[in-house]
Order: C-alpha cells, then sequence, then structure tokens
C-alpha cells in the first residue's frame, strides 16, 4: 500500500507501507492548527459507495465536536483531478467519483462541495489504528486521529439525508407495489460467484449458494424489491419478487432499501448504506472482519449463519 499526502490539490505518494495510519501507541494526532483553523474536509481515498458510506457520519460527529466548524467534501471534479487515473479500480460504478454525492447530497452538516482546497488534506489515511484489533471501523480509526474520545464517536452508524421529493417517491413507489404490507431488499453482485477482482481469489459459491438459499426461505413469502446481477430465474433458489431496481436512481433504492423490514445480500456497499434504518444481513466475503466493518449490520457466513436466521422474524 502506499501512504499519500493530499496538498494543494494534488495527490503525492510518500512512501509503502503495510499499515495505513499510526499504531495508537505512537501518540500522533491531527495537529492542534488545524483544528483551530475550523475549516475541515472529509475525504477518501477509495470510491465505492461503500467506501464513502462507512464515514458518512463524520460530518455531524464533527459539527458536534466543533460547533463553530465548517465541513467540506470534495466534488466530483476535485476527486477526478486527483484520482482519475486510477479510476477504472472502481468499474462497477460508471464514473466511481459520483458515490460522493450519493452519500453526501442534502446532508445537513455539510457546507458545500469543493472543487479546490488549499493546504493539507487529512483524508483516510491519516489513521489510528490498534495492531491487535483490525476490526475497528475505519472511522473510529479516522476520528482518533482527529482527537475525538471514545465516547464522542459512539453514533457512528452510516446515515444518508434524503429530499423531501426523494421521500415522496420512494413512499409512492413502495405503496403502489405493495400498499401498507412490510417487503424486503435484496441484492445480489457479481460478488456471489466468479472471482476477485482485488485478490484474484475464487468466491465461495456453494456457501454462497447454501447461505443465501436459507435466508430467503426464513422469509417466507415476504416480497423483495430487489437488484441482481443476472435473472432471478437464473439462481438456484427463488424469492417473491415485487420490483427490480436495477435501472432506478442508487438514491431512491437507497431510500426504498430504509423502509424495509430487512435487507439481505452479498457483502457491498448497498447494504452498508442503510444498517442505521434496516436490519442487514450480508454473507460475508472478509475473513477476518477489518476496518470496513459496521457493528449494527449482520455478517453471515457457514459458521454462524445458523444462529442469524434466528434473528429474522
Amino acid at each position: 500500500m502506499i501512504f499519500w499526502r493530499i496538498v494543494d490539490n494534488q495527490l503525492h505518494p510518500v512512501h509503502e507501507t503495510d499499515n495505513l495510519g499510526f499504531e495508537e501507541l505512537e501518540g500522533l494526532r491531527i495537529p492542534d492548527e488545524y483544528l483551530e483553523n475550523q475549516e475541515f474536509v472529509v475525504m477518501r481515498t477509495a470510491h465505492g459507495i461503500g467506501d464513502w458510506v462507512i464515514i458518512s457520519a463524520m460530518p455531524r460527529l464533527l459539527k458536534e465536536k466543533y460547533p463553530n466548524c465548517k465541513v467540506y467534501v470534495p466534488s466530483v471534479n476535485l476527486l477526478e483531478k486527483l484520482f482519475g487515473q486510477m479510476k477504472d479500480n472502481w468499474g462497477t460504478w460508471d464514473n466511481p467519483f459520483k458515490t460522493v454525492n450519493y452519500v453526501f447530497d442534502n446532508n445537513p452538516y455539510v457546507d458545500r462541495f469543493v472543487d479546490s482546497i488549499e493546504g493539507e488534506i487529512f483524508h483516510d489515511h491519516y489513521r489510528v489504528y490498534d495492531e491487535f484489533k483490525i476490526s475497528i471501523p475505519l472511522i473510529k480509526q479516522m476520528l482518533k486521529f482527529w482527537q475525538f474520545e471514545d465516547k464522542e464517536m459512539e453514533d457512528y452508524i452510516p446515515e444518508i439525508y434524503w429530499t423531501d421529493d426523494e421521500k415522496k417517491l420512494g413512499d409512492d413507489i413502495i405503496r403502489e407495489a405493495v400498499d401498507d404490507r412490510e417487503f424486503g431488499g435484496l441484492v445480489i453482485t457479481s460478488r456471489f460467484e466468479g472471482k476477485s477482482k482485488s485478490t484474484g481469489k475464487d468466491y465461495d459459491e456453494e456457501g454462497n449458494k447454501m447461505i443465501m438459499t436459507a435466508l430467503l426461505e426464513k422469509c417466507g413469502d415476504l416480497p423483495f424489491f430487489y437488484y441482481t446481477h443476472r435473472r432471478p430465474d437464473e439462481y438456484p433458489f427463488s424469492f417473491n419478487k415485487c420490483l427490480d431496481m436495477r435501472h432506478m436512481d442508487t438514491r431512491l433504492q437507497l431510500y426504498i432499501r430504509s423502509k424495509a423490514k430487512l435487507n439481505i445480500g452479498t457483502h457491498c456497499g448497498i447494504l452498508d448504506c442503510i444498517t442505521r434504518y434496516s436490519n442487514a444481513f450480508q454473507i460475508q466475503r472478509v475473513f477476518p472482519l477489518n476496518h470496513n466493518v459496521i457493528e449494527s449490520e449482520h455478517y453471515v457466513n457457514k459458521e454462524n449463519y445458523l444462529e442469524k436466521l434466528e434473528l429474522i422474524r
């Protein structure tokens, strides 16, 4: 991994490292002078929707600790300037840099999307980690660097703020599809089978089939709003198909999922987005869980799936 600095709108590789950030005992924290300036930038160097949403509570938490501060997030233009040469690393999206808008649009704690920032940006590589506990959520590691105490970052679960128009449209779609009945959300991505692009390893297709079948059977005839990377009839399991969301606006998809009784799927950022609002059951693909963990989510694997099934009522 390469540790980067971002200074005066330029990305600078600094050095190779096995661990991004600083070990707890090093005692390194964000400079006091930066905090005194009260103008903060929330920045990630990875650009999947899950990468951004796991730090989505950061603007609110910064405002709570530093009430007079301004909080900025990078615009699509700034992200393209900084990371455009790496755009293909997040090939799931036509333009991965737009995910910053999916996550932060209408956020009352974000003062502005910015095309330019002078000086240093303390991004996600600036974190305080514990080498003996790799599953501390990234946002907590970052906020530790920002001189937060544990009690100041307890409410870190991802959050999204929808507009009134988005809510009305979403509610109308739900009402038309299921009236006042409960419904579920389902997402099956290309991570269900085949080979991981990042690691080169095969996904556990048989294990994923077994877990997904068990989860869906436990849900009975619950209708599902769904997004699948293949046609539903090509999978070795079935579910009560309510509405295909494949061509639906991303934020609208997320709002509808936030209203679901539960959401089931492969381990992906879409489910990370709604875990504050709806129970999310993800088929675990990272062992052991690392800093991308959200402690309110249910990570389901072959060893614990019977236990997780008991949580579905």
